[in-house]
């Protein structure tokens, strides 16, 4: 069984290196990562990915950013698509004050404390190559291209139209950037969703990949 993975806001799919270690099977593993200097919406992002799915039978692993694409790729009813799981994702702004505040692109081109890495995205448990990681990830990507990703988030409009595969939601306690709101809008769209509440921040798949690793390999073992 294949596992497919779409990236958070960076797009590069290098944050899931923790995730991969954890569920050591990396020959069955595709990422999906995005242009790093393009521009591109959400249309643009799902006819990308669309094209790049395998001909085998896979699930679908959607961090953050990426889980309007998954459910887009839900509505098209794969018959190769096994299950999709959601991690800290949305399908609407889920932080509407917050965005409103960010001005411009210029705000990614500081340099951010490891203090706040920690203590917002990635939770004070993290190791230190993680963090780093984390850092260097963030500064192969244009800033206008994150910016136009947030941009991308802002403009989420909430969906009605339900999907019938199976899926998971991966809910970190801690997350300060998607709101446990957000998962309310999942459970509308689907009938078959269960949740997983694990202790970390946001970018739950980097610090705490080991708990991640085991639901993905539990849903694997059932299909």
């Amino acid at each position: 069984m294949k596992i497919v993975l779409l990236p958070g806001l960076d797009g590069t799919g290098k944050l899931f290196t923790p995730l991969i270690e954890e569920l050591d099977i990396s020959n069955e593993i595709q990422i999906i990562n995005y242009d790093t200097q393009k521009k591109q919406s959400y249309q643009e992002l799902f006819n990308y990915v669309i094209e790049k799915l395998p001909s085998n039978d896979f699930i679908l692993v959607a961090e953050s950013f990426s889980g309007f694409i998954a459910y887009q790729i839900g509505l098209k009813k794969l018959d190769n698509l096994k299950h999709i799981v959601l991690v800290a994702t949305f399908l609407q702004n889920p932080r509407p004050i917050l965005l409103k505040f960010i001005p411009s692109s210029y705000i990614f081109s500081l340099s951010i404390p490891k203090i706040v890495i920690k203590g917002f995205f990635l939770g004070f448990s993290t190791n230190n190559k993680t963090v780093e990681l984390f850092r260097e990830v963030i500064k192969t990507v244009s800033h206008e291209v994150l910016y136009f990703r947030l941009h991308e988030i802002k403009n989420l409009k909430l969906v009605k139209d339900k999907i019938t595969i199976p899926m998971t939601y991966i809910q970190a306690n801690n997350d300060q950037l998607v709101l446990k709101r957000s998962l309310k809008d999942w459970k509308n769209i689907s009938n078959t969703l269960k949740v997983y509440h694990i202790d970390g921040k946001h970018f739950i798949l980097q610090s705490n990949p080991k708990q991640c690793a085991k639901i993905i390999k539990q849903i694997i073992s059932k299909q």
